[in-house]
């Protein structure tokens, strides 16, 4: 895929090669996108090892690995930096926060060309925005989100995003609600509930409302 293409919301995922680091095992590796076929693939770019809130945010995803796994998805942590710089960063830092080594490969990528296609990496700062790509068993993309590099994400939206996915292609297409957990009730998108949603799924549209202005921490 060239540069100048854009990576679009349901279409194929750009296929990419890349050397990184596997912290589990010690090893340098190289990683290719087709080879997950059948899986759902987490992209998680960020700005760069040896920073502030990305440690953060990385520590938070890889206490998410045993779930992530349940749903059968491959996660991948993306920056520019090399993948010894990558290595250097978990062995003095993220394995120490995260009590192991950091359990999801750790991607090199040289010159933002995984980013670039979806807009994530800046090439005028040379480095790869806070972006998360979700991408479905078929190759296709599902998900893009994209946040100015002060703002930390929070690993378990990324989650409840990518078991909606899954959920939504395991019900058979069935849609999901908004603020919808694992085990809630999905949407039958069809004319019949069209201008009656308030009729037919009056419980699914109040579990969305945030009332009191109160967080909802599932």
């Amino acid at each position: 895929m060239e540069c100048c293409e854009v990576a679009r919301v349901g279409k194929a995922a750009p296929v990419f090669t890349a050397d990184g680091f596997d912290a589990v095992n010690g090893s340098f590796e190289k990683y290719s996108l087709d080879k997950y076929k059948g899986k759902y693939v987490v992209l998680f770019f960020y700005p760069g090892d040896f920073t502030f809130v990305c440690p953060t945010e990385l520590v938070s995803l890889a206490s998410l690995k045993e779930e992530f796994a349940e749903a059968g998805a491959q996660v991948f942590a993306v920056s520019t930096d090399s993948k010894f710089s990558h290595k250097a960063w978990d062995e003095s830092e993220l394995s120490k926060a995260n009590g192991a080594p950091f359990p999801f490969p750790m991607l090199a990528d040289r010159l933002g060309k995984i980013g670039a296609p979806y807009g994530i990496f800046d090439s005028e700062a040379g480095v790869d925005i806070r972006g998360v790509v979700i991408i479905d068993k078929e190759g296709a993309v599902q998900h893009i989100g994209i946040n100015a590099g002060p703002l930390g994400r929070n690993p378990k939206e990324v989650l409840r995003i990518t078991l909606a996915l899954k959920e939504h292609t395991e019900s058979g297409g069935k849609a999901i609600p908004a603020c919808w957990i694992p085990g809630g009730e999905t949407i039958e998108a069809k004319i019949e509930n069209s201008g009656k949603m308030w009729n037919n799924y009056q419980a699914v549209i109040q579990k969305g409302i945030v009332q009191g202005g109160n967080w909802r921490v599932n």
